[in-house]
């Protein structure tokens, strides 16, 4: 999954949907040259936010050294106009992004930072062109302000930069077996090439003779910081956040670095202009309890660091997590008033510290639960003072969390009050993220904490504008029109329009709207492309147009033979089982015959690893089936799954296989227990006693990876999380061992079973999803269904309505409390996806696996499994 930064940058171009930055609505600031007919002898062309030009009859190599050029926006075009004039000398072909906008794009806060300032690149013919280039454009350009280009090495003092890298699109496998951009070898074999923020070169390669001096004045600019860094606390665009330590006194510190023309925000403030500011601040605020002590402002090179007071603690957020008690299936009442109890303690806290910065005439400007440190004595310290402002400043913030934004009209003391309402609704309603989706959920989150935590309309911190009790949105009533009752097929019929309404099957790209990790295989795949939301629309008796399936052939064919088989829900298989199944063996024959000729994954899981492969392969077997010609028809898919299974056998004992990962991971996608569910399938089609071994080994592995918590139930312990989900957590697990146990005995099966169910029913589940969110858990719910003393297993008391056997059912409360997340639009009900930014019709995260899901607990209940891994 795409981290918080990436996702930020697929929400700009639309206001409903992730989508690529290259669909940026930046028509008003295009530069003239990207526009009308291309310069006589030229070829002009758009690939995403760049524009390229290229000479008629030049032929670019493979691979060389290639120059970039940074600017600013105030003058960029001049610099533009400038590298046009000396690459049309040359006949050298460029490219360029595109406009003013796509610029603040490559130099904001979210652009990774191997992308970082590269707002032109000039592709030279060969050595002796780029030596010639290099020069003529650090002369002409010389002392022009710009972005460092951290991949690349320095030419002089002007913003050009070099790096010896790939011309064209070439594609290998990396170390764990996914595609990644390569270089080719002396010997003519395909490496990754890294686009890791720091210049490097491949090892056969050395610099020409005119990088030599830029090479010697790289290694003597390294300036020193006095201090030790113990860890990253962050990395960005804008430059890293540091724990260090004082050589000789052992004194913590935090960092913060602030690199030049980089890391731009909404209003174009770069990040040494918010350091700067945060320097104001902490400088006007010393002495406060509740701001971090400033220690210094150094320039190291020509980063900017300040250097603060290390607060010893626990971010809030981070403490509200592990205090939350709706995560808990049994949160009682007592404890629901506990933890308000606390939040109104640190509100108070809050309102306290803000009142002092008041006091010394600063706005804070971006209160939110990260931006506040709790010391171990329960004071509260403001952290992060980028966005602080003299109180009396009238513009508005721009900062702020998803979901908190400041409306318009509130500045000063105000801006700041309106930020504690909102954290304070946040720490009892994470998921205010929804509020961007949809505004009336705002009124309805309070409405509903109010509610559950049983707070009386005075309580709280005051919002300012108005005090009066919300009311119902016209989506809120929509959506429990269509999930409180007792049949679900008319939230389907929704759920339906709203995924054909986001189509678009005229974009080469895409074809429904996803998560951002969709983008990454042409919108194809089975998780978070066209083939998952094909297949649940199938599955669940929908209409779909053909030309979807039309869609879905074309682009497997577009991207031709990309290295590597995936597994089940990210490669070419899975959606070879998906086609096979909408009536289109030879495409799927055709993925099978492609796949059968790449290197297999190192990784072991069901989705993008050797167990999706084989269980595709074993699909396909049953689905295609038939004696067929050449060798590597569906009649061999059999025999390959069971030769991917016998070395999934051999690492489950713990066994070193060649180009296979050992399994870490315990749940149902990523792990131990996808292996088991292979295992399982294979035996129940071939009665082979080793697979019904191997899957005990697998499942004994995958639970003795879980922990039990304090609500009682059984958590997967990883990297420090315990999980539920389906996805890698304990209910995936559970649903596999189940099925096990059908078949054969395993000691403390049953029992694991039975606290394994204590948790697919909590109050609060941040997002819908199928394999991480309340649909899942829902559905793991239901699979789990009849074990002694479980029935009506409810444990919400108090959560709107009566729980237990006299209640709605665990099941049918669950799907109710969809309705807090989905919204209903005059196109159909509409899922917000993976961190509540975006809907998505995917069926990981969005409406494709919803839909899925309620077909599942309706019409197929008893047969989870196969409904989730395409069966």
């Amino acid at each position: 999954m795409a981290g918080a930064q990436e996702t930020q940058l697929y929400c700009l171009a639309d206001p409903l949907y992730y989508d690529t930055p290259g669909r940026l609505r930046d028509r008003a600031s295009r530069y003239a040259l990207g526009l009308g007919e291309p310069p006589e002898g030229w070829r002009r062309e758009q690939r995403g936010l760049w524009t390229v030009l290229r000479p008629e009859g030049v032929r670019l190599p493979e691979q060389g050294w290639k120059l970039h050029v940074s600017a600013v926006e105030d003058g960029a075009e001049e610099t533009l106009a400038v590298v046009a004039r000396i690459c049309a000398a040359h006949r050298t072909a460029f490219k360029f992004q595109r406009s003013a906008a796509a610029l603040r794009v490559v130099d904001g806060k979210f652009t990774g930072r191997g992308s970082s300032g590269k707002f032109i690149t000039v592709y030279p013919a060969g050595e002796e062109e780029f030596a010639l280039l290099a020069e003529e454009l650090a002369q002409a350009l010389d002392g022009r302000p710009g972005p460092y280009v951290l991949t690349d090495l320095r030419i002089g003092t002007a913003p050009v930069y070099a790096r010896y890298g790939a011309f064209v699109e070439l594609w290998c496998q990396d170390g764990t077996g996914r595609p990644v951009p390569a270089l080719r070898d002396p010997a003519g074999t395909l490496v990754p090439d890294s686009r890791e923020p720091v210049f490097r070169l491949p090892g056969w390669v050395e610099p020409p003779e005119v990088l030599r001096p830029h090479l010697a004045a790289r290694e003597a600019a390294a300036g020193d910081l006095p201090y030790r860094i113990l860890d990253v606390l962050q990395f960005s665009n804008a430059g890293g956040i540091y724990l260090a330590e004082r050589p000789g006194t052992g004194e913590r510190v935090v960092l913060r670095e602030a690199r030049p023309y980089a890391g731009l925000d909404a209003a174009g403030a770069d990040a040494t202009a918010r350091l700067r500011r945060e320097q104001w601040a902490l400088e006007r605020l010393a002495g406060l309890d509740c701001v971090p002590r400033l220690h210094e402002v150094r320039t190291v090179w020509e980063h900017t660091f300040l250097v603060q007071e290390h607060i010893e603690g626990v971010q809030l957020f981070d403490e509200a997590v592990r205090r939350y008690p709706l995560v808990h299936q049994d949160c009682t009442a007592e404890q629901r008033a506990e933890y308000a109890r606390w939040v109104a303690g640190v509100v108070a806290g809050l309102a306290e510290a803000l009142g002092a910065l008041h006091g010394r005439g600063v706005r804070f400007g971006d209160l939110h639960p990260a931006n506040v440190v709790l010391r171990p004595d329960g004071s509260v310290v403001l952290v992060d003072f980028e966005y602080a402002a003299p109180l009396d400043d009238r513009r508005v913030p721009t900062a702020g969390a998803a979901g908190l934004r400041i409306p318009p009209g509130l500045d000063g003391a105000e801006a700041d009050r309106f930020m504690l309402w909102t954290t304070w609704l946040m720490l009892l309603m994470p998921v205010l993220e929804l509020a961007d989706r949809d505004p009336g959920k705002l009124p309805a989150l309070e409405r509903r904490a109010r509610e559950w935590f049983g707070l009386g309309p005075e309580e709280g911190p005051v919002r300012p504008g108005t005090r009066t009790l919300p009311t119902e949105s016209a989506s809120e009533r929509r959506g429990r029109e269509l999930l409180g009752g007792p049949g679900w097929a008319p939230a389907r019929r929704e759920l339906v329009a709203g995924i054909h309404a986001g189509a678009t099957p005229d974009r080469p790209d895409r074809l429904f709207p996803g998560d951002v990790a969709g983008f990454a295989d042409g919108g194809t795949g089975v998780a978070h492309g066209a083939a998952g939301v094909l297949y649940a629309l199938d599955r669940a008796g929908a209409g779909r147009p053909e030309e979807y399936t039309d869609w879905l052939v074309a682009a497997m064919r577009r991207r031709g033979a990309r290295p590597g088989t995936g597994g089940l829900y990210d490669g070419p298989l899975g959606v070879a089982v998906v086609l096979a199944r909408l009536g289109r063996p030879e495409a799927a024959e055709e993925l099978l015959a492609r796949a059968r000729a790449a290197r297999p994954a190192r990784e072991v899981g069901l989705f993008g690893g050797r167990a999706g492969a084989a269980l595709a392969r074993l699909r396909l077997a049953e689905t295609v089936g038939g004696p067929r010609e050449p060798a590597d028809a569906p009649a061999d898919a059999l025999a390959d799954a069971l030769a991917d299974a016998r070395e999934l056998a051999a690492v489950v004992r713990g066994e070193t296989v060649d180009g296979l990962d050992a399994p870490s991971a315990a749940g149902l996608l990523y792990g131990l227990a996808g292996i088991a569910l292979l295992q399982l399938r294979l035996y129940r089609r071939t009665g082979e006693p080793w697979l019904l071994d191997s899957a005990r080994v697998a499942l004994e592995r995958a639970m003795a990876k879980c922990v039990r918590v304090p609500d009682g139930s059984l958590q997967v312990l990883e990297a420090g999380r315990r999980l539920a989900y389906l996805d890698r957590g304990s209910s995936g697990i559970a649903l596999v061992l189940r099925e096990y146990l059908e078949i054969a005995e395993l000691p403390g099966g049953d029992a694991f079973l039975a606290d394994v169910r204590k948790v697919c029913a909590p109050g609060f589940v941040r997002e819908p999803g199928l394999f991480r969110g309340r649909v899942g858990l829902t559905l793991a719910l239901d699979g789990l269904d009849g074990l002694d003393g479980l029935d009506g297993l409810d444990g919400l008391d108090g959560l709107d309505g009566p729980a237990g056997p006299a209640g709605p059912g665990a099941v049918a409360g669950q799907v109710e409390r969809l309705q807090w997340h989905l919204v209903a639009r005059p196109e159909g009900l509409l899922v917000p996806g993976m961190r509540l930014r975006r809907f998505s019709a995917d069926l990981h995260t969005g409406a494709a696996g919803v839909l899925l899901g309620l077909w599942g607990l309706e019409e197929e209940r008893g047969n989870l499994l196969d409904l989730l891994t395409l069966g």
